[in-house]
């Protein structure tokens, strides 16, 4: 589950502007306030900071029914130095935060790679986060509606971030990966606020030779990434079959190769769609920590064969799987 640190003033300025139900209050105002109250009471790990003595009943409905997770009172938050977290803090956090300052809720956003949302703005963030009103679903087939035309379209839906994995069987096709791996790359990196931990898991029969590190890290260094890479190359007998993209509060999942377009921007995928996946949502939150715990077991794999000079390159640290 999501840890959500939550500021008691924000929890009361939430509960106590409940809209009124449909059809005096819109669908839309509805489905905003139940999915965030869901998502307090049972899809996270709630630590409810500064909390005061005023008598809320919604606290008391918040304490029970929780279906497995947990509700930390704090009394004081502990507010890091100059807003910056320490590198041990739990990067599936989202903060939620009774910061009134504008400057400091600039610091936290800029120099952190976390969520955060504020006074002003923290239904917005639960928007974003949850994906309300966003398409989880995206065609790529030729002749679709509403089909993903460019990795553009990714922006909508990047939310910040600190470590990344991208899996991929065909991403390191050099005569494709201008239009496709680093141009989705170059995507995320667009809404990174701090450098960030790149894994890049794909297959290969024989791996790559010494080579290969340094074109991918001058691919990177050339459209202006501040990353840190590491590649791992598995054999067939262990290669990960599923293809998707990892992030703190994300995940995409696509039925084909991420090797979506050519050179001239055209569709040359097989696959159907591409779905994405919110980790506010509990069950899209537990399948993807499977799958990460299937990547861990590769990249363990793989760093223990004898041939891993041409399998594993840089420096393996993602705390996706750590």
């Amino acid at each position: 589950m999501l840890k959500t640190v939550i500021d008691y003033p924000i929890f009361e300025h939430f509960t106590q502007n409940q809209p009124p139900q449909i059809p005096v209050g819109s669908v839309e105002e509805n489905e905003y306030w139940n999915s965030f109250w869901r998502f307090l009471k049972e899809g996270s790990n709630v630590a409810l900071v500064n909390l005061s003595d005023q008598q809320n009943i919604f606290l008391n409905h918040l304490t029970t029914g929780r279906k497995g997770t947990t509700l930390k009172i704090v009394e004081k938050f502990k507010k890091p130095h100059k807003c910056k977290f320490p590198k041990d803090q739990n990067i599936q956090t989202v903060f939620f935060l009774d910061e009134k300052s504008e400057s400091d809720q600039k610091k936290y956003r800029t120099q952190n790679g976390f969520l955060f949302g504020f006074g002003n703005d923290y239904p917005e963030v639960w928007r974003r986060l949850s994906l309300q009103g966003k398409d989880k679903v995206i065609p790529v087939r030729k002749n679709a509606e509403k089909r993903l035309e460019s990795w553009n379209r990714l922006s909508d839906y990047i939310l910040p971030f600190t470590d990344m994995i991208i899996v991929d069987n065909y991403m390191f096709d050099e005569t494709l990966w201008d239009y496709n791996l680093f141009k989705l790359i170059k995507e995320f990196a667009g809404k990174a606020r701090v450098k960030f931990n790149l894994m890049l898991v794909s297959f290969s029969r024989d791996g790559f030779g010494p080579g290969f590190e340094s074109k991918i890290k001058q691919k990177l260094s050339d459209l202006n990434i501040a990353c840190n890479v590491s590649i791992v190359i598995a054999p067939s007998s262990i290669k990960e079959h599923d293809r998707g993209v990892f992030t703190n509060y994300l995940r995409l999942k696509s039925g084909d190769s991420f090797v979506y377009f050519d050179k001239n921007g055209k569709l040359i995928t097989k696959g159907t769609e591409i779905d994405f996946y919110s980790m506010a949502e509990p069950d899209k939150f537990n399948a993807s920590r499977e799958a990460l715990k299937n990547i861990k077991h590769i990249v363990t794999e793989v760093s223990n064969r004898k041939d891993k000079a041409n399998r594993v390159f840089g420096n393996i640290v993602n705390k996706l799987i750590s």
